[in-house]
């Protein structure tokens, strides 16, 4: 199999999921198991995140990347509560190396959960996300981006366990999991639609319960 550079070809997902032989679907076990979440009919959302919700249907389309990171992110991070200490921890801006089928690989994750190594050296990763907002300057794939932080965390972990994922387009979230060569993509879910994000919540905190 014949080297490929990522980073030149933008992280481009067809190139990554032709170069591993990966089978892209829509639906497989582990995801169905990831999105199957049950919402108490009492659940409201935090009055910070709905301030936060209507800010995101107002503004989207003209944030940058880190504008969507600080005003809307890192409060749905924050009420996830998808972290447990000295288990599972949220890290940012983070490089991950290792060589896959022949193939070096080196990706910065945006953000990414993994129990911990001392204190905040990301040791055994579980969950990806990368955020991508369209903009003049050609960027990279965030699907791509994310597959090869997913791969490498495969390669990093040596084990049959699945590896999770999340790739935000603007106000679109998709949900992904690879396990061995299935690759499987959520639909889109709609972060500014109150109901869609009430789901998004739940979908995030529902990692905690899988990877423990």
């Amino acid at each position: 199999m014949p080297s490929i550079n990522f980073k030149k070809v933008k992280y481009d997902i067809d190139h990554v999921l032709g170069h591993f032989q990966l089978q892209r679907d829509i639906t497989c076990a582990h995801l169905n198991r990831w999105l199957d979440v049950i919402v108490p009919n009492d659940f409201a959302l935090p009055e910070l995140l709905e301030e936060k919700r209507e800010r995101l249907a107002w503004e989207v389309d003209v944030w940058n990347e880190e504008e969507l990171k600080m005003h809307f992110l890192s409060i749905v991070f924050t009420f996830a509560k998808f972290e447990v200490a000295h288990k599972i921890k949220l890290f940012y801006e983070r490089s991950l190396s290792a060589t896959v089928n022949d193939t070096a690989l080196t990706v910065i994750c945006d953000a990414l959960l993994a129990s911990p190594y001392g204190i905040n050296t990301p040791q055994k990763p579980y969950f990806f996300m990368q955020e991508f907002k369209k903009g003049k300057k050609i960027q990279d794939d965030a699907e791509g981006q994310m597959l090869i932080a997913m791969l490498i965390a495969q390669e990093l972990n040596q084990d049959e366990k699945p590896i999770y994922g999340c790739y935000i387009l603007g106000r679109h979230w998709y949900f992904t999991t690879l396990h061995e060569k299935k690759y499987c993509v959520s639909k889109a879910f709609d972060a500014t639609q109150y109901d869609e994000l009430v789901l998004i919540l739940h979908i995030l905190g529902h990692i905690k319960d899988i990877v423990i």
